[in-house]
């Protein structure tokens, strides 16, 4: 496992997100609904294949996450397309803050600002399942008409959510960059720059989405 090898891997898998993003915003702008379902198709696929790949860990996992990484630029692409529609010019301003996020949390990583100890993982991993919980009620409560209330407004609480959400998300990055750097310092295999990719890859596009739902309360108000 090198450093190379692993940027060379969230490269090709960006490149797959970004081709497929592409075609569904061109599908969007003459045919809303297929975009619609192409979005909704992608994230559920996504989300299975998530699943599929932490549980059964593939000796040779690029084409899962290559499938992955195409459903998630379906999702992307979608979201995107209907928010840009709504708040012009808000994936530039998502992107930008994605961009941001990484360069601090990269920053404060490689100066030894903030480091993945025991106590961080364990804490930034609590919240998270924390956050993932908040949001599976808010799923099933909008399903049964019982939605979980001010989560998604752009109250001071929504907002206040969303920045928690945000911070929670950047913070994972540290854990990434850890997991990488362990990996190439104690010669993991090469496979593994797969899986330092992967990691990368959910964690970035869990800060974008946060922060396409950030920026859209805050110019909701």
């Amino acid at each position: 496992m090198t450093y190379e090898g692993t940027i060379n891997k969230v490269l090709i898998l960006f490149a797959l997100i970004l081709s497929s993003a592409t075609v569904t915003w061109v599908v969007g702008i003459d045919n809303p609904a297929l975009a619609a379902l192409m979005m909704i198709a992608g994230g559920v696929i996504g989300f299975v294949l998530v699943l599929a790949i932490m549980f059964m860990r593939p000796t040779n996992p690029e084409i899962m996450m290559g499938a992955y990484a195409l459903a998630e630029g379906m999702f992307i692409g979608g979201l995107t397309l209907f928010m840009e529609a709504f708040y012009p010019g808000i994936s530039i301003q998502a992107g930008m803050g994605t961009i941001g996020v990484f360069g601090l949390m990269f920053t404060l990583y490689r100066f030894r600002i903030i480091q993945p100890t025991k106590k961080f993982v364990i804490g930034v991993m609590s919240a998270m399942g924390g956050i993932m919980l908040i949001y599976l009620f808010s799923f099933i409560g909008s399903l049964i008409g019982l939605p979980v209330p001010l989560l998604h407004d752009s109250g001071p609480i929504g907002i206040g959510f969303s920045l928690i959400v945000v911070s929670i998300s950047a913070l994972m990055l540290i854990i990434d960059f850890g997991v990488i750097e362990s990996g190439v310092n104690h010669g993991a295999s090469k496979n593994m720059e797969w899986w330092g990719a992967f990691g990368l890859t959910i964690t970035l596009i869990w800060v974008y989405v946060e922060m396409i739902r950030l920026i859209s309360k805050l110019r909701s108000n």
